[in-house]
């Protein structure tokens, strides 16, 4: 099933934040669904329109701290939103931010990430429930426990992963993040969690990983902080991505298959995103979806539900990798 609400995402143009992620890029991938010969006249078989809203402060807190939970329901929002989205420089000059260009006061994005949040997990229990589901949004893999980082206020993976285990939905579950960045906060947060397994195959260079491995005063930098399960893919080495993704599944299996897959799908490894930071890597269309059909087949095979969230993806292309994957994916299930 794929779960898909327009409310739930973020458009960052109308809050005066300038970075190429675009509403085209669901927007298409519905259009081009919705007009598919086989899959447009079965939507109904295929399509979640909409999930409740049931997500609050509890969950966040959850994953974050009590303090940075707070800050997001008080005084401290606006200073929280600015870190968070990268809004000023070291100079304390606005960066890739144009309030007076903005529709919408910032703080109403707290209201939109919710909205996400919920349906990373709504996507869990369907994903329990049918074997597959993908939810068209989420993916906020930066999140520490205590601040939001590279445009991820809070860590709507870890909140959904975390509710849906106090409810007993699972009892043990692999998170495989896709994404091109690797996904630090989720290694951070999920690192005192032993029955969730974190592996998160990244560029080799690049942010987040640009930045000192330790601070000035000795410290870790977050950013560093040891996941479960690390693949860094070098420039030109995306021939081997998949292949190395993979035997590292392989070698996770060995300590026992797992309840749930949460899969954090980032379509930014692809060449012709348009996010800077992604150039590292250039996988082509091709490439892209045998990423995904492999993944997608290695656990079919072994029915282990599946829950997708569509993570990173910037310009006005990466709409394309997702369409691909979605048509043979519902398709398959549809048959």
């Amino acid at each position: 099933m794929l779960i898909y609400n327009p409310d739930a995402k973020i458009s960052f143009q109308r809050y005066g934040i300038q970075i190429p992620s675009l509403d085209s890029r669901k927007t298409n991938t519905m259009k081009a669904l919705r007009e598919d010969p086989e899959l447009g006249p079965r939507e109904g078989e295929w399509l979640i329109s909409d999930f409740p809203r049931i997500l609050g402060r509890e969950d966040l807190e959850r994953a974050h701290t009590s303090e940075y939970t707070g800050s997001l329901y008080g005084e401290g929002l606006e200073a929280a939103l600015l870190a968070a989205y990268e809004l000023v420089d070291e100079k304390g000059n606005y960066n890739r931010y144009e309030p007076e260009n903005a529709e919408k006061l910032l703080a109403g994005i707290v209201e939109d990430v919710m909205n996400i949040v919920s349906g990373s997990y709504a996507v869990i229990p369907e994903a329990l429930k049918s074997g597959f589901a993908y939810f068209l949004g989420g993916g906020m893999h930066h999140a520490h426990p205590g601040f939001g980082h590279g445009f991820c206020l809070v860590n709507d993976i870890c909140i959904a992963l975390l509710r849906a285990r106090e409810e007993g939905l699972f009892h043990k579950a692999w998170i495989v993040d896709i994404d091109a960045h690797r996904g630090d906060g989720t290694a951070e947060i999920m690192a005192d969690h032993d029955d969730i397994t974190a592996l998160s195959i990244h560029m080799a260079k690049g942010w987040p990983l640009d930045s000192p491995q330790y601070r000035e005063d000795g410290s870790l930098n977050p950013s560093w902080f040891p996941g479960d399960r690390d693949i860094l893919i070098e420039s030109g080495e995306e021939a081997l991505y998949t292949d190395r993704l993979m035997d590292a599944l392989k070698e996770m299996e060995k300590e026992g298959t797992p309840d749930l897959v949460f899969v954090v799908g980032g379509v930014d490894p692809y060449e012709k995103d348009e996010l800077p930071s992604t150039s590292v890597l250039n996988m082509t269309k091709e490439q892209m979806l045998e990423r995904d059909q492999r993944l997608y087949s290695f656990l079919e095979e072994r029915s282990i539900p599946s829950a997708w969230v569509a993570a990173g993806g910037y310009g006005a292309s990466s709409w394309e990798i997702h369409t691909q994957f979605l048509k043979w994916v519902l398709k398959k299930r549809l048959s």
